[in-house]
């Protein structure tokens, strides 16, 4: 007996065949989706991270800020101080170059043969005036001058003769460069 198969199964075959395919196209399509899903999901976690870490570092950037403000005017405070120092110490050298070159001036002037009329200290430079007996006494104070650590020269402005209570002296215009002693002047 001869059985005829009216059932057309090449055609069952095929359709069985492209459900099949189907369903893998379909299936292969949700597992890529899903592996976008779960790269998404992972890429946005790391990128959630690195925005908190981002605003972590910008609040800690923040704080640095504050401190850095304060540093900056910590410093600007300490070299104010530091120039009020510097000026303060600058003044007690110059006072006391000041009472140094009067002392100077006063033990090197020979007070039986001399005396001054007027002593005015302006810049680096002394101005005197005074009254001496004669030409050699002048000249000796003049070397006296120049011989001490405080002065660098004396130059004779002016000298004249004079008539004072019936006796013929000489006037004189003295000029002095100051130039204190080094360390010597500001250590004291």
């Amino acid at each position: 007996m001869i059985k005829i198969n009216l059932l057309p199964i090449k055609e069952i075959k095929q359709r069985l065949a492209r459900r099949r395919e189907f369903f893998m196209f379909v299936g292969s399509i949700v597992v890529v989706l899903v592996i976008l899903a779960l790269v998404s999901l992972v890429i946005s976690g790391r990128a959630a991270k690195l925005e908190a870490q981002i605003k972590d570092l910008e609040d800690e950037k923040a704080t640095y800020t504050a401190i850095q403000r304060e540093i900056n005017e910590l410093k600007r405070s300490r070299e104010e101080i530091e120039v009020k120092i510097d000026t303060i110490e600058q003044l007690q050298v110059d006072a006391q170059l000041t009472v140094r070159i009067l002392d100077e001036i006063s033990n090197l002037t020979p007070s039986s043969r001399m005396w001054l009329n007027s002593l005015r200290i302006a810049d680096n430079t002394v101005n005197l005036a005074g009254v001496g007996l004669d030409n050699p006494t002048i000249a000796q104070y003049m070397q006296a001058l120049e011989g001490s650590p405080f002065f660098g020269s004396a130059d004779l402005t002016s000298s004249s003769r004079t008539e004072m209570e019936g006796q013929s002296l000489n006037s004189f215009s003295l000029v002095l460069r100051i130039t204190p002693p080094p360390q010597e002047t500001e250590e004291e």
